[in-house]
């Protein structure tokens, strides 16, 4: 029986991981487990605790027919503990979401769903992070059965060593998502916009706030395909390094 960690970076409550949980309780011969964070992590990155410890509580979802945790951590302290202490056996597939938002481009070095997710690859497991952008057609039941479908063609087809998927859900009514698209990383930066504000005790503190810039949101990238309406699924590796990069540096003759 195949094992599914379910993370998420919004925490253990929110509602899209219990709409993906309900999901793939649906389907026969699934075990599923749920252990994320106690409270919302957004924006965390790849954040893990070392000077504190961890409580992992039993969380009572109500309707839930699979095991649920919380953990007093990061998005990514909760899949790592789960995989390594709380699951009764090395999961099949680790899936992340479904996140209230999404994560397109170079969102993702921010994301604690993807980082949540990363932890799968990190220990050689295959997974998924699954995001629905903000609309007024948001629909978590679209996405959990979308994201469940893809799920399972994960543990039917499998994934090369390192990968996960990183998928992003357009905030529309299901008839109007135009289909899938394969995708790469576009890329977005956000021009921050600092608040400087003043306490009731005279002391000075700052508010991040931010304007979205996109600067590749090309035919090809994930942003394109969120924007016109489109499922968006893109393959993320975990080897960062740019091999075409190496025999360059090595010609510089760095010394000691």
């Amino acid at each position: 029986m195949p094992l599914i960690l379910l993370t998420n970076d919004d925490g253990i409550l929110a509602p899209g991981i219990n709409a993906l949980r309900q999901e793939l309780e649906k389907i026969d011969g699934l075990e599923i487990w749920s252990v994320a964070p106690d409270r919302e992590r957004s924006a965390s990155g790849h954040a893990i605790t070392t000077y504190r410890p961890l409580f992992p509580l039993e969380a009572k979802i109500p309707g839930a027919r699979t095991p649920c945790y919380s953990v007093t951590g990061t998005p990514a302290d909760s899949a790592k503990l789960a995989i390594d202490e709380l699951l009764p056996r090395r999961p099949d597939l680790v899936i992340s979401g479904i996140n209230h938002g999404s994560n397109l481009g170079t969102d993702i070095f921010y994301s604690g769903t993807v980082a949540a997710a990363l932890e799968g690859p990190i220990l050689g497991i295959p997974a998924v992070a699954s995001s629905l952008d903000l609309g007024p057609g948001a629909d978590y039941g679209l996405a959990a059965r979308f994201t469940a479908d893809l799920a399972l063609k994960v543990l039917r087809e499998g994934l090369p060593p390192g990968t996960l998927l990183n998928v992003n859900i357009p905030g529309l009514p299901e008839e109007e998502i135009k289909g899938v698209r394969i995708t790469r990383m576009g890329r977005r930066l956000y021009k921050d916009q600092w608040d400087r504000r003043v306490d009731p005790r005279g002391r000075t503190y700052y508010w991040l706030a931010g304007e979205v810039m996109e600067l590749d949101n090309g035919p090809d990238t994930d942003v394109s395909a969120v924007a016109e309406g489109y499922i968006s699924v893109t393959p993320v590796q975990l080897d960062l390094t740019r091999q075409d990069q190496m025999d360059r540096l090595r010609n510089w003759n760095l010394k000691v």
